[in-house]
């Protein structure tokens, strides 16, 4: 991929990152990679894997989709809000399992429903 699209992905990241109210660090530490690491793709000075940006989308609550397509608008997410003074990695890991629960599980309603309508 060149490099215009890595910048594309990494500021959709960036932005994600900062609805969450998340830091770098807590991030870098939930995939286990390093803060400058995470840096580099935010900024889109790195290549980033497709499993990392799969991780990541699930953090986030949205499809991973979202971050390689050129769509500037984000249809369907999943925002979970806490009201805690620090999230602990244990908390990341709930949020990612719970995100991904919760898009799956739309995504198995939008297929009952197409079904029903047949």
């Amino acid at each position: 991929m060149e490099k215009e699209v890595y910048q594309k992905i990494g500021k959709k990241l960036q932005e994600l990152r900062k609805q969450r109210g998340l830091t770098q660090e807590q991030v870098a530490r939930h995939l286990g990679i390093t803060q400058n690491q995470l840096s580099y793709y935010e900024t889109g000075a790195r290549e980033i894997d497709i499993g990392t940006l799969q991780r990541l989308a699930r953090l986030y609550g949205c499809d991973y989709n979202y971050l390689l397509e050129d769509n500037e608008t984000l249809n369907e997410q999943i925002i979970i809000n806490f009201r805690a003074d620090e999230i602990s990695d244990e908390d990341l890991d709930i949020i990612a399992f719970v995100n991904e629960f919760v898009m799956n599980l739309d995504i198995m309603y939008k297929m009952s429903e197409e079904i029903k309508n047949e």
